[in-house]
């Protein structure tokens, strides 16, 4: 079965690794906040800028949703 999803080009998506990486280093997180998410992609080498737009990216094409500001990733299907 297709995605229905939008596609992300290719710095969305290692955004998108990054952050489920860190989520799931942590057993107890499940979600983090936009800040946490740009500081994790900072330390990746990510510019804040395109860390930021990449979020925004994200959150629009429905691979990160925001629940009472916290970022979460739903399951993937692709």
């Amino acid at each position: 079965m297709e995605s229905s999803r939008t596609p992300i080009e290719s710095g969305e998506k290692a955004a998108l690794n990054y952050l489920e990486q860190y989520i799931d280093a942590d057993e107890e997180k499940e979600s983090l906040t936009r800040e946490d998410a740009v500081a994790h992609l900072l330390k990746q080498g990510v510019e804040r800028p395109d860390a930021r737009a990449h979020i925004e990216q994200l959150l629009l094409k429905g691979y990160l949703y925001e629940v009472n500001e916290e970022l979460r990733i739903p399951p993937r299907d692709w």
